[in-house]
């Protein structure tokens, strides 16, 4: 783990969409859309540009460890929240 960040816990939905519009870096990412704000999604050790296992995320609500930056939640572990469930 980084230095400086500490392990957090978040739900939200996984999208899809363009970020960093009109940079060289611009590209379809994979988000968290959250409560408490939209982060590019990341796995711990995967593919930061292109991730097959993140984009079988898109759609669904999960829960989520990992480390949070400013704007990147770069994950651990997850499990996908099923409809219905109490949170």
């Amino acid at each position: 783990m980084p230095v400086g960040y500490n392990t957090v816990e978040l739900d939200g939905e996984v999208t899809k969409h363009l970020t960093a519009a009109g940079s060289k870096s611009e590209r379809q990412a994979v988000f968290l859309e959250t409560d408490k704000g939209s982060y590019v999604l990341r796995r711990q050790g995967g593919n930061p540009f292109s991730d097959p296992k993140l984009d079988e995320l898109v759609g669904k609500r999960i829960h989520c460890k990992g480390i949070l930056t400013e704007h990147t939640m770069i994950m651990s572990e997850w499990e996908e929240i099923k409809a219905g469930h109490d949170e």
